[in-house]
């Protein structure tokens, strides 16, 4: 039998700074992002950024004039948010809450975005539900996600992670573990059929040691939950894998990555 998981707590509660270096963007990069998600905003409104952390996106948004209301469950991130605005902007706004009990009324925004964040919501219909509820008919909801090449280190490494976790017998659609089809699947439920724009492709240098050092130190969502006796002996189960399939875990090599939005519409008809 599977040791039981920890309790799910998974605002943020580290250090906004090392969230801010930990997730950086290539310039470029994070700029295609955002174009790609302007082009598909309505022109007015507010737009709801759905697990808006830090501001990595709310920021460039409001820098082009659109409304953004930035809900977190993290105040330590919101108030990093805030420190990052220039003087005197009062957006993005902060809105300290759950994504599954948003305090906004009916059809209260024009659009409404997540990245890497439905993953971690305990009841993820009701999230999705509330979505839809502050969104006007046809309003836009954007899903964003880095993909990874499932044969460089990071991408090999997440998906050995959640094979090992099987393996033990742990529930890979509990938050945090839940992957990104499965979001996708209870988005399509509630929107229908999405739109796919692939915003940016690039590469970055990464040693499979620093993809294994990563779940090592919990530095990323999906390698949260486990409590450390387990979380080791699977490290240790990966590192040992990961010998057979990257001779030298030491040198970096071209990790492959795509951005992808899914632009999903607000239905006229009831929520399936």
């Amino acid at each position: 039998m599977a040791e039981p998981p920890l309790p799910p707590d998974t605002a943020y509660h580290g250090d906004p700074r090392h969230y801010d270096r930990s997730r950086a963007l290539p310039p470029a990069v994070r700029a295609a992002i955002v174009a790609a998600l302007a082009a598909a905003l309505p022109p007015t409104g507010w737009v709801l950024d759905v697990g808006a952390g830090s501001g990595r996106f709310a920021l460039p948004l409001a820098a082009q004039g659109y409304r953004v209301l930035a809900l977190d469950a993290s105040a330590e991130m919101l108030r990093h948010l805030q420190a990052k605005r220039p003087p005197g902007q009062t957006v993005p706004f902060p809105l300290l809450a759950d994504a599954q009990a948003m305090p906004l009324a009916g059809e209260a925004c024009a659009a409404a975005l997540s990245v890497h964040t439905l993953h971690l919501v305990p009841d993820l219909p009701r999230a999705v539900a509330n979505l839809r509820r502050v969104l006007p008919p046809h309003g836009l909801m954007a899903l964003g996600y880095i993909a990874h090449h499932p044969r460089d280190p990071v991408g090999w490494v997440l998906q050995a992670w959640r094979e090992a976790l099987a393996r033990h017998g742990y529930d890979l659609d509990r938050p945090m573990w839940r992957d990104m089809p499965a979001v996708e699947a209870a988005l399509a439920r509630a929107f229908g059929t999405p739109r796919t724009v692939v915003a940016a492709r690039w590469q970055q240098p990464i040693a499979a040691s620093q993809a294994l050092q990563a779940v090592a130190q919990r530095m990323f969502t999906p390698y949260w939950g486990l409590p450390d006796p387990k979380h080791q002996a699977i490290v240790a189960e990966l590192t040992a894998a990961a010998r057979r399939v990257f001779p030298d875990l030491a040198t970096p090599q071209p990790d492959r990555r795509r951005f992808v939005w899914r632009f999903y519409r607000r239905p006229l008809t009831a929520a399936r």
